[in-house]
């Protein structure tokens, strides 16, 4: 008897699947972040992003078209447990004590529009595009605070405030340019009736959904008890499903998850779900988020918008931030140092944490017009932000490396 192995056709293309990508995504990703951690001011993120501007269309083109969007499933599930974590931030007893925090929030929310709106119609961008602009940096990028927080161990006045302002800010942003969008929206032939019950829909469906998801979760907690393990696996399973749910109703996944984060958080009066460090499990998933979003890079799109409106809109931007955060400096018993240190580390812009791909499926039109100016605006803040959040968080004297120098 003679053992022969099966005839292989070599000529055929590599066919990529969920397994391959997301072993090679996050081995390439974890090389890149160790190389430039080396580097105690450069966050591990910088090199995943690096890595996938390498492997993406702005390099060897190898992440793109299907490939990419099977990425975006892991990228969807790590930018879930992002907001969840941060969306717990926001709790509302604490924010009655720090009422200065959220009219800071709300008065950077309204310079940042204001200033990005004003600033690119001064230099001749069509007025709908500066107002959807304005509205779009607003959000600061979740993952790229959580994971630098994370990263430092960061504990501490102005951390607590970084990440309660991003969950408030990303949330405004949200409810902002799904009650813009109809108004200013360019696409033709949609009725204006129509726009305005999408806009109803996704509002009034992510609140339902989440407070569904929030009350099927709550009697498991409880029945499973207060153990760790049991609600880490718990936890995780309600978030997949969220996202599944979320996906099929075509709602916003991360204005879903905000909702329910700050759900769990405010109306568990009797402490039964726990809080929980998703550690190895998140970080998995952010490898490959940020390898996603380095892949989705490419930098003739910044040439192509044009340098003068991305330099405004992130000026605008870093100077609203800064004026609505110093403004309430004193009343919010913040140091001048610790709010310039707060502006800074506010600077990274949401990266996907507006949906402008779920938006573009009700607004394809005008999702196509806005999305070249963000995404160089994005090429500039996704590589500087984390430096600069890491940067402000060291400083600060809140993160490890500080306490350890």
């Amino acid at each position: 008897m003679s053992w022969s192995l099966p005839p292989l056709d070599l000529a055929q293309p590599l066919q990529w699947n969920a397994l391959l990508l997301f072993g090679s995504l996050l081995l390439l990703g974890l090389m890149g972040g160790y190389i430039v951690a080396k580097n105690s001011w450069i966050p591990r993120i910088t090199g995943y992003l690096l890595i996938g501007f390498a492997l993406g269309a702005g390099g060897a083109n190898w992440l793109t078209g299907d490939i990419l969007k099977l990425a975006n499933t892991f990228s969807d599930i790590a930018l879930a447990l992002v907001v969840y974590q941060l969306g717990r931030y926001v709790d509302i007893g604490w924010l009655r004590r720090e009422k200065w925090l959220f009219v800071t929030v709300v008065t950077s929310a309204i310079l940042c529009f204001t200033f990005v709106w004003g600033g690119l119609e001064l230099i001749g961008v069509s007025r709908s595009l500066a107002t959807l602009a304005g509205v779009f940096a607003i959000g600061t990028a979740p993952a790229v605070i959580m994971v630098v927080v994370r990263d430092l161990g960061a504990e501490g006045h102005v951390t607590r405030r970084l990440a309660a302002m991003t969950a408030l800010n990303n949330l405004l942003a949200l409810l902002a340019a799904y009650i813009v969008l109809p108004i200013v929206a360019t696409d033709a032939g949609t009725p204006i009736e129509t726009l305005l019950s999408s806009t109803l829909y996704a509002l009034c469906g992510s609140a339902l959904l989440a407070y569904f998801t929030y009350r099927l979760m709550m009697p498991l907690a409880r029945l499973l008890g207060r153990e760790r393990s049991r609600q880490f696996v718990l936890v995780i399973a309600i978030i997949t499903l969220t996202i599944g749910a979320a996906h099929a109703l075509h709602l916003p996944v991360l204005l879903t998850m905000l909702v329910f984060a700050i759900l769990s958080k405010n109306l568990d009066l009797q402490y039964d779900l726990m809080e929980l460090e998703f550690g190895v499990a998140s970080e998995l998933f952010m490898v490959v988020l940020f390898v996603a979003i380095g892949a989705s890079i490419t930098l003739p799109e910044l040439f192509a918008t044009g340098a003068l409106a991305v330099a405004v809109l992130i000026g605008a931007r870093l100077l609203a931030m800064t004026c609505g955060i110093f403004a309430f400096a004193r009343p919010a018993k913040l140091q001048w140092r610790q709010a310039g240190y707060l502006a800074l580390g506010a600077l990274p812009m949401a990266e996907s944490g507006l949906s402008l791909m779920q938006l573009s499926t009700i607004y394809p039109q005008t999702a196509a017009a806005v999305a070249p100016l963000l995404a160089g605006s994005l090429i500039v803040l996704e590589l500087l932000g984390p430096i600069a959040t890491q940067f402000a968080l060291i400083k600060s004297g809140e993160g490890g490396h500080e306490q350890h120098s």
